[in-house]
């Protein structure tokens, strides 16, 4: 694609109100759309997310009163998607799971270690200045947000809409879904959802502020 035809893409993309509920997306297209997601860049390579497609509508018709944000839209969508942060412990330096990243899915020496988790412990501790549990996991989500960015605009080039979901009651819905066994809440928290499928409902011209609202050029 030339740099027009990807500006193009955002420019059309938008997010969905209602959808087409006899048109599905293909399971080709939605695998493409989690692999998106799964090649987003994260601090260090650690990938502190977890997606879990739901598909149950029991326990979707369950969650709906707790997600006023979905209402009109997840009940026809296609595709639903929860995507998850790890927890603090699971961060911590020397965890099993970074310790997994580092020599199983990296493939570094395991003698490299010791110099990564002092250098991860300088960037938690000093060089971002985390100060509480909460700012951890916040830094997590960020990093959520951005493969949730890439999935948006993957399904957009492929021509399917997409509703990245916010509006939603935290607590009560992480009691819902730790509950039916979807996630274990000592390993992961909620951090926002989306759906995906085809739109049938017209939508309003797209507005943004223009460039110079939004670059400052320091020379």
């Amino acid at each position: 694609m030339t740099a027009e035809q990807v500006v193009q893409l955002l420019h059309n993309r938008y997010t969905a109100k209602k959808y087409n509920p006899t048109m599905r997306v293909s399971e080709e297209d939605f695998a493409a759309i989690i692999e998106a997601g799964r090649m987003s860049p994260s601090s260090m390579g650690f990938e502190p997310w977890h997606f879990v497609r739901i598909n149950n509508r029991n326990l979707i018709n369950d969650m709906l009163p707790h997600m006023w944000g979905a209402v009109g839209k997840l009940e026809d969508a296609s595709h639903f998607v929860a995507l998850l942060g790890r927890n603090v412990d699971q961060m911590k330096p020397y965890s099993s799971y970074l310790t997994h990243i580092h020599e199983d899915v990296q493939k570094y020496p395991h003698e490299g270690l010791d110099a990564r988790m002092d250098r991860y412990v300088t960037f938690i501790n000093e060089d971002q200045d985390f100060q509480t549990d909460r700012e951890k996991n916040l830094w997590v989500d960020k990093q959520v947000y951005m493969a949730l960015g890439n999935m948006l605009t993957m399904s957009a080039a492929m021509g399917i809409d997409s509703t990245p979901i916010e509006g939603f009651q935290k607590r009560p819905l992480e009691e819902l879904l730790t509950d039916r066994g979807v996630y274990d809440p000592e390993e992961f928290h909620l951090t926002v959802f989306v759906c995906f499928g085809y739109s049938d409902a017209e939508h309003r011209m797209k507005t943004r502020r223009p460039t110079s609202e939004v670059l400052t050029v320091i020379d």
